[in-house]
């Protein structure tokens, strides 16, 4: 049996690395993002010399304390925000709208094509207007992920239409 090579790009685990520093930090240019890495490990650093453990507990565990919110709304996002919550969900990884079936995409997907403020669609979907809020941020900070689910959300249902509108001419 012939074993295969496996190559590695540096750089490209380097760029994702500083890709997802930047959304969990919520910064633009590699600098701003450097300077924010930088004082986040002070901070880690300094708790550490003052006698705090870092260590890792269940988000429900009454002994844990959010020491590094950055990391934690990166690798949880919803924890960032009160009306959108995770949904088990075979290939959706986008969040929805706590006790409703609709996703943040598709909340803002409707405001867009009916050009409703955020007073409208919270009234049209029965919403507080803090959770239409946190849908349009949502979906500004994950707009390549509401996309690229929007777009398979068509080509799943594609092959399902039976009546298509007619061309323009």
């Amino acid at each position: 049996m012939k074993r295969r090579r496996m190559q590695i790009d540096l750089r490209s685990e380097d760029e994702l690395t500083l890709e997802r520093a930047r959304r969990a930090l919520g910064t633009e240019g590699d600098s701003e993002t450097g300077r924010a890495l930088l004082a986040l490990f002070a901070r880690i650093s300094a708790a550490i010399d003052q006698g705090s453990v870092v260590s890792f507990l269940p988000g429900d565990d009454p002994r844990a304390v959010d020491a590094v919110p950055e990391i934690t709304s990166a690798i949880r996002p919803e924890s960032r925000y009160r009306f959108l919550v995770h949904v088990p969900h075979q290939w959706r990884k986008q969040l929805s709208i706590k006790g409703h079936r609709i996703t943040a995409g598709q909340l803002v997907a409707s405001m867009e094509a009916n050009d409703w403020t955020i007073d409208e669609a919270a009234s049209q979907f029965e919403l507080d207007p803090l959770a239409v809020a946190e849908a349009l941020d949502y979906v500004a900070r994950n707009r390549s992920l509401v996309d690229a689910e929007a777009a398979e959300d068509w080509r799943r249902a594609e092959p399902h239409i039976t009546h298509r509108a007619p061309a323009h001419r």
